[in-house]
């Protein structure tokens, strides 16, 4: 049973997690080559990775591909013909090409464009051109190496391992069992983002599970819409941290657009929910667009309707969680879109951040025009958020520092570096 943290204690997560302490964490693990080889071999390849949505392949044949270095993989992601989702090693049993070259597509067969061998959409294995030259084979031996794939929420996994440990709802319900109900299905409006950043997978993650940079870094953007305190400070509303996976509650300020969780959540006209702000420009172009907006989304998206898994303190001024599902997918939900960042290790200090954000379809332009405003907003926040990381990278290679010091607030930093640790020292 979750209680409600000591708003008033100083060290209020420390209190409620004395395992984690309150000492430095050590920097080299965001540089030293061998420590990622060890995170990949522990973690990545045993661990279940988010590697797309449902929508992105919504027909029989519908595929993409995903290149995941860490898992020392590039993976084919297929809808079958059976309407399962499946993944597979895009790697042909005949000579090791590659069977598919493009990012995304649709097919009825697998071709293989060096020698044409060719497989069904299940993996199969069904022609192989001037076969009798081949002598003694075996076609259901050299079938596509197929990996353990699952669906939660319309998010696709996949897991490296024949036999997971646990099975990707094992994983992840004992802390975002509560999210069940969330309308993810009605969000199929998406934009998304693509950046190579020449940074530590791990300063990218705890740069978005954090609240403590949000008066400094975010202060000409959106600080002024969360709920700041009288220091100018954003201290959350609450968090939790399970075994793997850790989550964080995080207030509003309801007289600003972007801050206001009740803006364009119905697909009628709210007036009650139009934020007070005041004028200037920025204020001016967010209220037109909110207004512009009214009654814009297809779907209605009512508080009341949301599943106990998000506010799950109550708070009246609750704005939005930040869910971090082990190792390396974020998803920020608010009762009317989802900002889903996956952060890919491409090797110890360059990653790749895959952006996502789902919103209901709109029915007018209006509605549109408010998406874009805060598509807009967000981009800004992330170039805000992305724009210290290289310089932080450039900085711990030097070694000059070999402790970083964590405050109360960046608890979900300190029990996410904990739990890579933890996984690596077990395997020594």
């Amino acid at each position: 049973m979750t209680t409600k943290l000591d708003t008033d204690s100083a060290l209020r997560f420390a209190n409620r997690y004395p395992e984690l302490g309150t000492g430095p964490i050590p920097s080299s693990p965001f540089v030293d080559p061998e420590y990622f080889e060890k995170e990949k071999e522990h973690i990545f390849k045993k661990m279940w990775i988010h590697v797309g949505r449902v929508e992105e392949i919504p027909n029989k044949g519908d595929f993409f591909v995903r290149d995941l270095p860490a898992c020392d993989a590039n993976l084919i992601i297929v809808r079958s013909d059976d309407n399962k989702i499946k993944a597979f090693h895009n790697v042909c049993s005949h000579r090791q090409n590659s069977i598919v070259y493009e990012n995304k597509g649709h097919t009825r067969r697998f071709f293989c464009k060096f020698h044409g061998w060719t497989y069904d959409l299940d993996g199969k294995l069904t022609n192989i051109p001037d076969r009798q030259a081949f002598g003694d084979l075996n076609e259901d031996e050299l079938a596509m190496d197929e990996v353990s794939c699952d669906v939660w929420q319309g998010f696709i996994f996949i897991n490296m391992q024949t036999n997971p440990a646990q099975t990707l709802h094992e994983f992840i319900e004992p802390m975002f069992g509560g999210m069940d109900g969330y309308p993810f299905d009605k969000l199929t409006a998406c934009y998304a983002w693509d950046c190579i950043l020449d940074t530590n997978w791990k300063f990218a993650l705890d740069a978005n599970q954090e609240t403590y940079h949000v008066g400094f870094v975010h202060r000409r953007s959106v600080a002024d819409s969360l709920g700041l305190n009288k220091e100018g400070l954003l201290h959350p509303i609450d968090g939790e941290c399970g075994e793997f996976h850790r989550r964080l509650s995080v207030a509003g300020n309801r007289d600003s657009i972007y801050g206001n969780p009740s803006a364009i959540n119905t697909a009628t006209s709210d007036e009650e929910s139009t934020p007070k702000t005041k004028a200037n420009p920025r204020n001016a172009i967010g209220l037109e667009a909110l207004r512009l907006g009214r009654g814009g989304t297809v779907h209605e998206f009512r508080p009341e309707d949301l599943p106990k898994g998000l506010n799950w303190t109550n708070d009246p001024n609750w704005l939005f969680d930040i869910n971090v599902i082990f190792p390396n997918f974020y998803m920020a939900v608010r009762p009317n879109y989802v900002q889903a960042y996956t952060f890919y290790p491409l090797s110890h200090d360059k990653t790749l951040f895959a952006a996502r954000v789902y919103y209901p379809e709109m029915k007018t332009a209006g509605g549109r025009f408010y998406q874009e405003y805060m598509k807009v907003t967000l981009r800004d926040v992330l170039l805000e958020d992305m724009g210290t990381l290289e310089y932080t990278q450039r900085a711990t290679n030097t070694q000059a520092k070999p402790w970083m010091y964590l405050q109360d607030n960046e608890i979900m930093v300190r029990h996410s570096n904990a739990v890579v640790a933890r996984l690596i020292d077990e395997e020594a």
